[in-house]
């Protein structure tokens, strides 16, 4: 599913743990890789061709030291968002990899390269935010509803993971305060909707078989966000599978408050899928 990766590189050391999250995947899925590099389109000529010669150089020896030099190295010229975006259409991504922004000022994310590719991307995003990234992913949580949006994330992120990991699937059941007092009627509840996510497990995952990871079920009863927050938090994934719930021409340019919260305030590695 995932054959071509594309990691983009601003110089800074979060892109950097990217950029070997990348590498990993790259390897796990015997995909080819490729690290996209924008320079500032205002300066001058003479000084973009500095700037051009010493991130090539740049690249290449880290690479060289990561022994990734098979990855396809683009230097292009102009707004970070844009390009990254036109690349991704161009190249046939199938997983665009980025780094964290702003991970000490989250209230500044709006505006940031980050948030303008996220709303307008259509290939899944992986913001990475965990340290060791040279491991493969063992443990992954999905946000899972029973919308096609969702599904699709909790699919891309099976296939992401590899056949040794552990993925729970978390549901939030918000019911009204009625059967909030009346216990026997939302235990009834919550094991008929567990009954259900089950069946729609089985469902998305049949294609997957060959990718036979442990797969379970837990559905929560509260109110979003804290109740998922309380799940990721107890259950500590290095993955969080989530979909930004764009159903529309209109939508695709809007990101969930979930996606939206989750981007800003990373709890692990995140995979965004519209």
């Amino acid at each position: 599913m995932f054959q071509h990766i594309l990691v983009a590189h601003d110089l800074s050391h979060e892109a950097d743990i990217a950029l070997r999250r990348a590498i990993q995947l790259a390897r796990q899925h015997n995909a080819r890789l490729s690290l996209l590099h924008v320079l500032e389109d205002h300066l001058p000529n003479a000084v973009q061709g500095n700037l051009r010669d010493a991130a090539q150089q740049y690249f290449t020896e880290r690479l060289a030291q990561l022994g990734a030099e098979d990855c396809q190295v683009l230097l292009r010229k102009g707004r970070p968002a844009q390009e990254i975006l036109e690349e991704t259409g161009d190249s046939q991504t199938d997983l665009l990899v980025i780094g964290r922004h702003h991970h000490n000022a989250p209230e500044l994310f709006i505006g940031t390269t980050l948030e303008r590719v996220a709303r307008h991307l259509t290939t899944p995003l992986l913001l990475v935010v965990g340290e060791r990234p040279e491991q493969p992913y063992q443990r992954a949580v999905a946000a899972l509803d029973f919308s096609l949006c969702a599904c699709d994330a909790l699919r891309k992120g099976c296939a992401l993971l590899p056949r040794e990991a552990h993925l729970t699937a978390l549901n939030v059941m918000e019911l009204g305060n009625r059967l909030l007092s009346r216990s026997a009627s939302s235990g009834d509840f919550l094991e008929t909707q567990k009954v259900l996510l089950g069946k729609l497990l089985e469902d998305e995952l049949a294609g997957l078989a060959e990718r036979a990871h442990t797969v379970e079920v837990e559905v929560l009863r509260g109110s979003l966000p804290k109740a998922l927050d309380d799940g990721i938090a107890s259950l500590r994934p290095q993955l969080l599978t989530l979909g930004s719930h764009g159903r529309s021409l209109i939508a695709q340019a809007l990101l969930g408050s979930l996606a939206l919260r989750y981007l800003q305030n990373p709890p692990a590695d995140l995979l965004l899928v519209k």
